[in-house]
């Protein structure tokens, strides 16, 4: 799958474009160096471990398999974090960096959930 033919990249490349104009709220501009922070949910521990492994070995960022109990009564869920060094970033770079997420996500059977950055202080 891929653009419009994949809702969930899609949905992602809608969702940098509401963030990008966040980011230039709080002062960013394109070429500004961010770390940026990744999110994927995964639907075991295998998944999630191979991801997690994958990403650490095709780029220079650091990724967590992880499981998470969100109550009580619920069972634990499987997803991958992790942290990108400071990188230059754009509305094109941050597209681009998404669409290579959202198909590793996908070629280990798990789905990117999104991204944060920390704005730095003015």
């Amino acid at each position: 799958m891929s653009g419009a033919d994949d809702p969930v990249l899609e949905h992602q490349l809608s969702m940098n474009r509401e963030t990008w104009k966040a980011l230039e709220e709080h002062g960013v501009r394109e070429g500004a160096e961010l770390s940026l922070d990744f999110f994927f949910v995964a639907p075991g521990e295998e998944a999630a471990r191979a991801l997690a492994t994958y990403i650490g070995a095709e780029t220079d960022y650091e990724a967590e398999a992880s499981s998470v109990k969100t109550g009580w009564l619920s069972k634990p869920h499987w997803g991958v974090s992790g942290s990108t060094p400071p990188t230059a970033v754009s509305p094109d770079v941050l597209d681009e960096w998404v669409t290579w997420m959202v198909a590793a996500g996908q070629a280990h059977g798990c789905e990117f959930d999104g991204w944060g950055a920390a704005v730095p202080d003015a």
